[in-house]
C-alpha cells in the first residue's frame, strides 16, 4: 500500500525522469551515457511505477510486450553492425556525417548512434520483461 504522496511525486519525476533517460542515451559518445545507461534508467522509472501503482493497476492503462521492444532492438543494433559489411568496410564500422545547420554549427550523425538506439531497447525490453514475469502471480 502506497500513499497519495508517492504516487503523486512518481507522477511527477515519471516524465522527467524519462527525458533524463533519452538526454543520456543521445549524450552516448561525446559525454558519458549511451543505450544501456538511459535504457537502465527507464526501466528504473517504470518499474518505480509498478512499485507504487501495482503490476494490475499499470496493465489496465499501459501493458505493451516488452518482448517486442527486445527484438526491435535487437534488429537496429543487428543492422547497424551490419551495415558497413556490403560496403567493403569491417564489421561495426561507424560512419561519420556533418551536417550544417544555420545560426548553430555541424551535427555531427554518427551510425554508433543508432546501435546506441538499439541496445537501449533491448535493455528496456530484457529487463522489464523479466521485472514483468517476477511480478505477476501465476
Amino acid at each position: 500500500m502506497t500513499t497519495v504522496i508517492t504516487k503523486m511525486i512518481t507522477r511527477i519525476c515519471l516524465p522527467l525522469a524519462i527525458l533524463f533517460s533519452i538526454s543520456l542515451l543521445l549524450a552516448g559518445h561525446n559525454t558519458p551515457g549511451g543505450g544501456f545507461i538511459g535504457g537502465v534508467m527507464f526501466v528504473a522509472v517504470v518499474a518505480l511505477t509498478y512499485v507504487v501503482y501495482g503490476i494490475k493497476e499499470i496493465k489496465k492503462s499501459f501493458n505493451p510486450d516488452w518482448g517486442n521492444w527486445f527484438g526491435f532492438g535487437l534488429t537496429i543494433s543487428a543492422l547497424t553492425a551490419f551495415s558497413a559489411l556490403p560496403f567493403g568496410h569491417n564489421f561495426f564500422r561507424s560512419a561519420v556525417e556533418f551536417i550544417p545547420i544555420p545560426f548553430v554549427g555541424n551535427l555531427g550523425l554518427v551510425s554508433a548512434g543508432l546501435f546506441d538506439i538499439g541496445v537501449y531497447f533491448v535493455v528496456i525490453g530484457s529487463l522489464l520483461s523479466i521485472f514483468q514475469m517476477v511480478g505477476e502471480d501465476k
